[in-house]
This record gives structure tokens, sequence and C-alpha cells, in this order.
């Protein structure tokens, strides 16, 4: 993993009910940091990510055991793109779908209604980290004046280098999900 998070420092973050554990699953497809990251750290679930896919079907398949990227797809009367055929979802990020490429644990973004992707996260340790550094820095953008541009500046900007000093793959691309929602939290959108 990219970076070291602690379990109890996840929970503390955004409570136990707000964490979902993924369990092993033998002959699993995952590559094996992920699938033991997913069991034993979890993903957590905010205003911004959930990890819960549709539990109203039961023909979705789930994570470990299939392609849950291609049955999205196919779900949607869309074509999957070839390459990622054997990626399993991890959840939602505002507007996109998440996804893992199993076999190496580089998560991607699909923005809504989209087939193309782009990178997101090294792997989902920095997911994680992105998150909860997104988490602790509502605290701070939600008390800030709406015509404070320059606080909330400071704020962002400071959120961003958090993410960035353990990977710069959700800033990588100025069309990724992360600058888009770090825009609208700077305009003041979720403050």
């Amino acid at each position: 993993m990219l970076t070291n998070i602690d379990t109890s420092d996840v929970v503390g973050t955004f409570g136990l009910t707000a964490v979902t554990y993924f369990p092993h699953v033998q002959d699993a497809h995952l590559d094996r940091s992920t699938a033991n990251f997913l069991a034993t750290v979890g993903l957590p679930e905010n205003t911004f990510f959930s990890p819960r896919l549709d539990l109203e079907d039961e023909n979705l398949a789930r994570l470990a055991f299939g392609a849950s990227v291609k049955v999205s797809f196919e779900k949607d009367g869309a074509t999957c793109p070839p390459e990622t055929v054997t990626w399993e979802e991890l959840g939602g990020f505002q507007y996109a779908m998440v996804a893992v490429d199993p076999t190496d644990g580089r998560i991607y973004a699909f923005s809504e209604g989209e087939v193309d992707y782009l990178p997101m996260h090294t792997d989902v340790s920095s997911l994680v980290h992105s998150l909860a550094v997104l988490e602790k820095g509502k605290a701070q953008y939600k008390g800030i004046d709406r015509d404070d541009d320059e606080a909330r500046d400071r704020v962002v900007e400071h959120m961003r280098q958090e993410i960035t000093a353990v990977d710069a793959t959700p800033f990588a691309d100025d069309e990724g999900e992360w600058p888009s929602l770090f825009e609208e939290i700077n305009l003041g959108m979720w403050g």
C-alpha cells in the first residue's frame, strides 16, 4: 500500500457504522494487498463517497466475486471498455463510479454516463487517505464565511497538499473527480 492507514483512525474519523469491510473470499481475483486492506481497514462512507453498491439488485456482482464494472455497464445498456471488463466497482464518488483494477489495485473513476475513465488513486490506501483529509477538512471549510474567498482558498489548498503528499494521482488530470470537487468546495458550494 502507498500509505499506512490505521483502522482506528478510519473508525474515529468516519464512525464505525460508516465503514464497510469486505470479506476475504477464496479464489478472489483481487491482488492480495488490496483484498487485505479492504478486509481489515475497509472503505469509509461520507457525503462524497459511498461503497454501498445497489443492495436491491441481487444479480449485481459484489466485490471479489466477479467483474462488477462490466455488469454495471451492461445493466445500463452500455458497452464496457474491453480493458476494464475484469475491474471491480468499489462504490460511487459524487458523480462517478469508482473501480479497482484487481491485478494491480489501481483506482479509476468513470464519470457519470461516460465510458471513458481516468486514474483516480494509486491504490485503496490513497483513496481512504484522501477521503479522511476531506472529512477532516469539512469542519474547516463549512465554517468559512461565504464571502471569504481567501480563507476557502487556504483550506482547499491545504487539503490538496495533504492528499498529493501521499499520491499525486487524484489531481493529475484537471478533468478528474478530485479537482472538480475541490473547485466546487472553493466556490462555496459545499460550505
